[in-house]
């Protein structure tokens, strides 16, 4: 058993380390990429990756939306409204709020979808996990879904969540 936890905590920090470090795109995304197979694998993976880093590690929703949401955005969280200046304007204000922390970051992209699962945390308010599906057009994202979990310490799982 403890071994597991050992293995988990090792995959967790891994993949926080790789969205970390992972290489960044210098351009906008493309909507008309004509790129199938194995290439637009790795440019979706890159740009999960690079969006994810610009939005939850440097906490900076613009940034991100200018660089991977042109245009159209559907939002599917029941709290959410569907638009780019919608999802700037709501995430800006939440992602920033003090004290807030993001952890256990992993993000990947392919097959038409980028997905990140991560721990969010607001002490006296919430500690939460997420799991955020976004779908590709091209290099771009157009729609996203999400569903969150409180963790409430009473977990019967000793694997629970990560």
């Amino acid at each position: 058993m403890r071994f597991l936890c050992l293995f988990f905590l090792l995959v967790a920090t891994t993949s926080l380390a790789s969205v970390l470090t992972e290489p960044k795109l210098d351009r906008q995304c493309d909507l008309d990429l004509k790129i199938k197979g194995p290439l637009l694998q790795e440019q979706q993976d890159a740009a999960a990756k690079d969006f994810a880093h610009i939005f939850l590690v440097e906490k900076d929703p613009k940034k991100a939306w200018d660089k991977y949401v042109p245009g159209e955005y559907i939002e599917h969280n029941p709290f959410g409204v569907s638009g780019r200046e919608n999802a700037i304007a709501f995430l800006t204000g939440f992602i920033q709020t003090p004290g807030l922390t993001i952890s256990n970051l992993t993000a990947y992209g392919g097959g038409g979808f980028g997905h990140f699962h991560f721990r969010e945390t607001l002490p006296g308010e919430f500690d939460r996990v997420v799991m955020d599906r976004l779908r590709f057009v091209g290099t771009c994202f157009v729609e996203h879904w999400d569903v969150a979990q409180d963790v409430t310490g009473e977990e019967t799982n000793p694997l629970a969540w990560f």
